[in-house]
C-alpha cells in the first residue's frame, strides 16, 4: 500500500535531493528561484542542486540546440499523426498510457526526457538518468503505480521546464496555484507572446520525441491538455485523442490526496495551509466544462476522438484497446496484443487505494460536478471505494 500523506507529514520530512527544474532551461530555472516569494527553507538544499545542475549543463543543452535543430525543424507529421491521451487526473491516463505504450509501433516520453527536455537527444541525458535513478521512489507515492525511468511519462514536467508556465507549478508554488492554474490551463492572464511560446515549447518538445523515436507513431498523454484541444490540432492538424473518464467520486478523492506527496517532492513555498479540496472541486468543473464546451464547437469524429471509461477498461481492457485501435484506424496487431497481454498480466497483484470524504466535500462534489455525474452516466452517490467519515 502507498504511504498516507497529510500536508503536516509532507512538511516535516526533507525535500527529496533532486527537482524538475534541475532539468530546465536556465533562463527558466533562473526567473523561478530568483522571484519566488517565501521560498521555503525546507527546499535550500534542493534549490542548490538544481543551480549546480543547471550549471553543468548548459553548454550540453545550447549544443543540443544547434546540432538537432534542422532535424528537429524538418520532422514530418502528414503520414503518421500523434496520439494524445487526456483526462482529468486520477482518471486513469496512466494506466491507459502504459497499456498502450507496449505496442512497439508507439514512441513516448520517458521520464528522464520529460525531466530534462533541453538534453533528451544529446550525451548529457544518460548520465542525468543515472542521478534521476537514486533519486526516485519506487512508486509514485499517490498509488501504487511503479516509477521507472523507463516508463512512460505525461510532459507537463518538460513544458514546464522549457518554458516559464505549466501546470505543474500548481505543486510548485502552492501559495500562487490558483493563478497558476489560471495561467497553465485556461491561459487567463497570460499575453498572447507568451501563449505563442508555450505552444511553440510544446510543438518542439513533439518534434524532439519524433527525432528520438524515428518511424515510430507519437503517443503522448497529458491531463492539462485535456482543455487545449483546440490549440493543439492547430499545431498538428490531423492529431488524434483519446479521453478517458473516470467515476467522479475516486476522481475527487484521489486527486485531493496526491497533493501533499507532490507538495512534499516539488513546493519551493510553504504549503500546510493550503485548502486543497475547494481547489480541486473548480479545477474540475472548469476543466471538464471545458472539455466538453470545446468537443461540441471543434466536432472531431469518431476516428479522431474516442471515449473511453475506466472502469471498462479495468473491466475487460483487451475489449477496450482493440476497440481504440478500430476507431483510430490502428491495426491492432498479434505482436501488440501479445505485448499488451503480458503487462495486464504484470498487475494483477495492484491494490486500489480506498479514500474517505465528509459530507461537506461531497456536498461540495455533488453541488458542482452534477453536470459530470449526468453527462457520464454516473451515480451520483459516492461509490463503494469512498467511506464517509466525520470532519
Amino acid at each position: 500500500m502507498s504511504k498516507k500523506w497529510t500536508l503536516r507529514s509532507a512538511a516535516e520530512e526533507e525535500a527529496p535531493g533532486l527537482h524538475p527544474f534541475a532539468g530546465a532551461r536556465l533562463s527558466v530555472f533562473l526567473r523561478h528561484a530568483l522571484f519566488t516569494p517565501s521560498a521555503d527553507p525546507r527546499t535550500r538544499r534542493q534549490r542548490r542542486v538544481a543551480l549546480l545542475a543547471n550549471v553543468l549543463r548548459l553548454p550540453h543543452s545550447l549544443w543540443e540546440r544547434m546540432a538537432f535543430r534542422s532535424r528537429i525543424r524538418d520532422v514530418d507529421f502528414s503520414e503518421n499523426p500523434s496520439i494524445f491521451l487526456i483526462g482529468h487526473w486520477r482518471s486513469g491516463t496512466t494506466h491507459l498510457h502504459n497499456l498502450l505504450s507496449r505496442d512497439p509501433r508507439f514512441g513516448f516520453l520517458t521520464f528522464g526526457e520529460t525531466a530534462m527536455p533541453n538534453d533528451m537527444l544529446g550525451p548529457m541525458l544518460p548520465f542525468g538518468k543515472k542521478m534521476i535513478d537514486r533519486a526516485l521512489p519506487e512508486t509514485r507515492g499517490t498509488d501504487n503505480v511503479r516509477l521507472t525511468l523507463a516508463e512512460p511519462q505525461e510532459e507537463e514536467m518538460g513544458l514546464g521546464n522549457l518554458q516559464r508556465i505549466g501546470y505543474y507549478g500548481v505543486y510548485h508554488f502552492p501559495q500562487e496555484m490558483q493563478t497558476v492554474r489560471d495561467e497553465s490551463l485556461f491561459f487567463e492572464g497570460v499575453s498572447s507572446r507568451v501563449k505563442k511560446k508555450f505552444f511553440d515549447r510544446y510543438e518542439l518538445l513533439i518534434r524532439k520525441l519524433a527525432v528520438a523515436r524515428p518511424g515510430k507513431q507519437l503517443l503522448l498523454k497529458n491531463p492539462p491538455s485535456t482543455c487545449r484541444v483546440s490549440e493543439i490540432r492547430k499545431r498538428f492538424p490531423n492529431a488524434k485523442f483519446v479521453h478517458i473518464v473516470r467515476n467522479p467520486w475516486p476522481v475527487y478523492a484521489s486527486t485531493v490526496a496526491k497533493f501533499p506527496r507532490l507538495y512534499n517532492a516539488f513546493a519551493w513555498q510553504t504549503f500546510q495551509d493550503v485548502d486543497i479540496p475547494p481547489f480541486v472541486v473548480e479545477t474540475y468543473e472548469r476543466l471538464m466544462k471545458g472539455y466538453l464546451e470545446e468537443q461540441a464547437s471543434l466536432g472531431l469524429s469518431e476516428t479522431d476522438l474516442v471515449e473511453v471509461r475506466y472502469e471498462d477498461l479495468t473491466d475487460r481492457p483487451l475489449e477496450e484497446i482493440e476497440r481504440i485501435y478500430q476507431q483510430l484506424r490502428i491495426p491492432f496487431t498479434d505482436e501488440a496484443q501479445s505485448e499488451i497481454s503480458s503487462y495486464l498480466k504484470s498487475l494483477s497483484g495492484y491494490q486500489k487505494n480506498r479514500h474517505k470524504l465528509t459530507q461537506r466535500e461531497v456536498d461540495a462534489v455533488q453541488r458542482h460536478w452534477s453536470f459530470a455525474f449526468d453527462h457520464w452516466g454516473y451515480d451520483v452517490d459516492p461509490s463503494s471505494s469512498v467511506e464517509i467519515v466525520a470532519e
